[in-house]
């Protein structure tokens, strides 16, 4: 009996181990069925996307390889309250599809300085000249030291400090004002307006080339004006794009440059992008301020209060982008603002105003045969803009019985 209950006891554990063993196989199955289900439509829509991606990237990768329109070197970052800026003691190169390279240097303090000057801006020779705007204040396709900011300083005798950037709009504009007035105290703060200025204000995102890039945008709170900061932080400004501007094309260059720029790009922007459009959807997120009057008034008024603070004379700069004059309506500016239209400047210079000849006067051209490669204004264009400045300064400057500035570069007529 003791045997027998012995070796039914063994048998009863033999099959108690069996059925646990079996039971655990049928777990192991079980989840690796289950696995197996959630991971083929999981592969199904990743190979799906990563195809759809190659679709998207192959524009993008001839983009570059063509050399449009862009730019090369690390010099803009991301920046968390101006959405992009630029790098401060940094050297690139604009990229145009005709013609060469134009350099960029940005100083220590994130100026635009000529490229022969080795980023050295130390002299602060009175008077100050700092300057706020987007790519026409920069001088897109221009080379610094021909452009109006650098002119009007040079023109004066004094020092310029160019904070223009490329996309920029009114909301960079004044957080550049409330930061860099009180730093560098200038004696004059040239300030852009042109149409688009305000709506880039008014758009979470800054014209590119491709990609996405935030911007700090104003909405509407309690009727008061409110500057949102950029919804999400950039991808496009840490891609090695400049690594695919070469001749080198085929597979294996393709397949790279999917690998390291059209995947992390798109899904950066798609993810972001969606989570975006679901904050907007269910009111996560304020819309976009809809009063353009309202919103350039708040804005000059602002750079009119920080220039007031600081011992500033405000100059408005008006710039437009084709042979139409600015509108601009009554009372739209602080009544301390000295205006210079350099628009009508410029329209004043055609002998018969149109787009054609606005066109031909201060576009940039290149090739043979000739075709405009950048719309934004030339050297040209940026001379006529600096004359229209430096006349109005001149003008503030002259009281009864003073001498007026000198004009070393005989921007006077």
């Amino acid at each position: 009996m003791i045997n027998g209950t012995h070796y039914g006891k063994s048998a009863v554990g033999l099959k108690q181990t069996l059925t646990n063993r079996k039971q655990k196989l049928s777990r192991r199955k079980k989840f690796a069925f289950y696995l197996i289900v959630l991971l083929i439509p999981a592969i199904t829509i990743s190979a799906f996307y990563v195809v759809y991606t190659a679709y998207r990237t192959n524009p993008l990768y001839w983009y570059v390889k063509l050399n449009q329109r862009g730019w090369k070197g690390k010099v803009h970052r991301a920046d968390s309250e101006l959405g992009f800026a630029p790098v401060p003691d940094s050297l690139g190169a604009e990229v145009f599809p005709v013609g060469d390279e134009m350099p960029v240097r940005y100083d220590k303090d994130g100026f635009r300085v000529p490229f022969e000057t080795g980023g050295s801006t130390s002299t602060s020779l009175h008077p100050i000249v700092l300057t706020l705007g987007c790519s026409f204040t920069y001088g897109a396709a221009t080379p610094a030291e021909n452009t109006y900011p650098f002119l009007v300083g040079q023109s004066l005798g004094g020092t310029t400090r160019n904070a223009g950037v490329s996309s920029y709009g009114l909301s960079q504009m004044m957080v550049l004002a409330r930061r860099l007035v009180p730093i560098h105290k200038p004696d004059y703060l040239l300030v852009q307006y042109s149409p688009w200025l305000v709506e880039r204000a008014q758009n979470p995102f800054a014209p590119t080339y491709f990609g996405s890039v935030t911007t700090p945008y104003f909405f509407t709170s309690q009727n008061e004006l409110v500057l949102h900061p950029p919804v999400f932080q950039t991808k496009v400004l840490d891609l090695p794009i400049d690594r695919y501007r070469n001749p080198q094309t085929g597979f294996v260059d393709r397949v790279s440059f999917l690998w390291h720029v059209g995947l992390p790009l798109y899904i950066h922007d798609d993810v972001n992008l969606s989570v975006y459009k679901f904050r907007r959807v269910f009111g996560f997120l304020p819309a976009p301020a809809a009063n353009r009057e309202q919103l350039t008034r708040y804005v000059y008024e602002e750079f009119a209060k920080v220039a007031k603070a600081n011992g500033a004379k405000l100059v408005i700069v008006v710039l437009g982008n084709d042979y139409r004059p600015v509108q601009i309506p009554d009372g739209m500016f602080p009544a301390e603002a000295n205006i210079v239209n350099a628009q009508d400047a410029l329209l004043g210079h055609l002998p018969v105003v149109n787009q054609d000849n606005y066109e031909k006067a201060y576009c940039h051209w290149r090739g043979s045969p000739s075709r405009i490669v950048d719309s934004h204004p030339n050297e040209n264009a940026h001379r006529i803009i600096a004359e229209a400045i430096t006349r109005a300064i001149v003008k503030m400057q002259t009281k009864p019985g003073a001498q007026a500035t000198s004009d070393p570069v005989g921007l006077l007529k």
